[in-house]
């Protein structure tokens, strides 16, 4: 048996489509048994990939995790626009339009660099003390401002009449689900996020994840866990001191 309860460490997991953020770190507590789990940096039920949890003091590192480099793999689905701009919303324009390989490539440099997004209605963002989804789903109006973000690299991995695929790597704050609706609206076509996996954050890569599933089987029955499961809490600072 593997006893995490005492350790303080990250643990870098793979969180499955369908359970929040939140959760997640529920699930990893009861797992543990440690006294403190947090997370360093929220994703969306409907995302999947790589969700960096913190263990007892480890936690107290999370704020500098949030500065790390991000990459993602994500899907536009052609053909809608949603109110959320992921597929958990509601559609609200449509058309038949499908943008060609050259197209989609064409606009992409406007989204590599420094640039401009209004995160979604629908995020986390806080407007006076209440969260923007909340406000959204009640019909109050309010406005989100527009916030400088920086896309290192953004490519256009495959292509159909359903949708695209693509592989980006960016800084914190940045919106994929902006992003996706933005390069929609920039080629003149209607698209939303349909897939979203985190790959990277910092130090925790995607091929070195660990389930929630393996690791209750590693906790339980003993075992060791793979390189790069489990990372120190100098293992994101350095990184965290690298990046910035």
């Amino acid at each position: 048996m593997q006893n995490l309860s005492e350790q303080n460490l990250w643990l870098n997991i793979d969180k499955p489509i369908g359970i929040s953020s939140a959760r997640a770190v529920a699930i990893v507590k009861r797992i543990t048994g440690a006294k403190k789990v947090g997370h360093g940096g929220t994703l969306d039920p409907f995302a999947s990939g790589i969700l960096p949890i913190a263990i007892n003091k480890a936690t107290k590192t999370s704020e500098a995790l949030m500065g790390a480099r991000k990459k993602y793999g994500f899907r536009i689905t052609w053909g809608e626009f949603r109110d959320t701009d992921d597929v958990e919303g509601v559609v609200t324009e449509s058309n038949s339009l499908r943008p060609t390989n050259a197209q989609i490539i064409a606009v992409l440099p406007f989204f590599i660099g420094k640039i401009k997004q209004v995160p979604s209605r629908f995020s986390a963002i806080k407007i006076n003390g209440q969260r923007a989804y909340d406000l959204a789903r009640q019909n109050i109006e309010f406005e989100i401002k527009e916030r400088e973000v920086e896309i290192y690299s953004l490519k256009l991995i495959s292509n159909n009449s359903e949708f695209a695929e693509f592989e980006l790597e960016c800084s914190k704050g940045t919106y994929i689900r902006t992003i996706s609706r933005d390069i929609s609206k920039k080629i003149g076509v209607c698209g939303y996020v349909s897939v979203l996996t985190r790959l990277m954050v910092g130090k925790f890569h995607y091929e070195k994840r660990i389930s929630l599933d393996l690791l209750k089987l590693v906790v339980s029955y003993g075992g060791r866990f793979s390189d790069g499961s489990l990372l120190s809490l100098q293992d994101v600072l350095v990184d965290f001191n690298q990046a910035g």
